[in-house]
Order: structure tokens, then sequence, then C-alpha cells
């Protein structure tokens, strides 16, 4: 992280930064611009529109739900680790703070939800199969999600 206050790294200012970046129309060099769109991790190298796009609709239902502490973006590819998260609070080390956070994937093969309570536990929970954690497909389900953890 370059100079800047944590409060930085919040949804809404986040968000403002992409918001241009969009208007723009071009995509990104993600070396140039991770520090102001909080990307800690990437495979590609460039940051495409339809990327930022993501990363907007994914910040905008955060920002609804009331997510708008610490925001922060891993850019995967085919078949590697992504994610897009955003936390209720603010970071006080410049990492993700622990509680309540949701979760995105971020990648062209799957879309799927995740919420984690104040105490640090996930959800939606696998099943004895190892599957269930991506039930959660869409805003609304992750709205209800939400409201039973």
């Amino acid at each position: 992280m370059k100079d800047r206050p944590l409060s930085d790294y919040n949804a809404e200012p986040v968000l403002d930064r992409l918001e241009k970046m969009i208007e723009a129309g071009y995509s990104r060099r993600i070396s140039d611009v991770y520090d102001d769109l909080s990307i800690f991790d990437w495979w590609p190298e460039r940051l495409t529109i339809t990327h930022m796009k993501q990363m907007r609709t994914f910040l905008k239902a955060a920002i609804k739900l009331g997510y708008k502490g610490y925001v922060c973006f891993k850019v995967g590819a085919h078949m590697c680790a992504n994610g897009m998260w955003a936390s209720k609070a603010e970071s006080t080390n410049g990492y993700s703070p622990k509680g309540e956070t949701i979760y995105r994937s971020f990648t062209p093969d799957y879309t799927y939800y995740a919420a984690c309570d104040k105490n640090d536990v996930w959800y939606p929970k696998s099943d004895e199969n190892g599957r269930g954690y991506a039930a959660c497909k869409t805003v609304k389900q992750l709205e209800e999600l939400i409201a039973t953890i």
C-alpha cells in the first residue's frame, strides 16, 4: 500500500476510483492500478472493462448490504484462485479485518457468494462431500444467507 490512509481501501472510495476507470473506457495494466483498486494479487496482466464491471457490481451490492469497510480483490484466471471481498469493518493494519465479510468468486468459470459472520465462520457450509460452498449464486441468495447467520 502506498502512502494512503487505510480508509482509502473502503468500498466507496475504491468504487469511486473504479467508476472513473470504467468511464475512461479502456483496460489497464494491473501493475499500474493495483493499489488504486485494492488488488492484492493477480494472474492476468490486464484488468479488462469486463473485470472492472464485475468489481463495480460487487462493490455496489456490498455497499447496499452494509459492507462498506475494507475491500480487496484477487484477479484470477481460468482454474486459479480468485475473489472479491468486502468487510463491514475498516482495516487497521492494511489487511482484511476479521469478522463480517462477504465474498464473490472472480472467475469466468463460475460465480458464487459466501458470507462470514462476526465469529469468523463462513457460510454456506460444505456438505460431507465438500459441495455446497458454491450454493449461493445470486445477490438475493446472499441477502437471504446473511439474514440467517
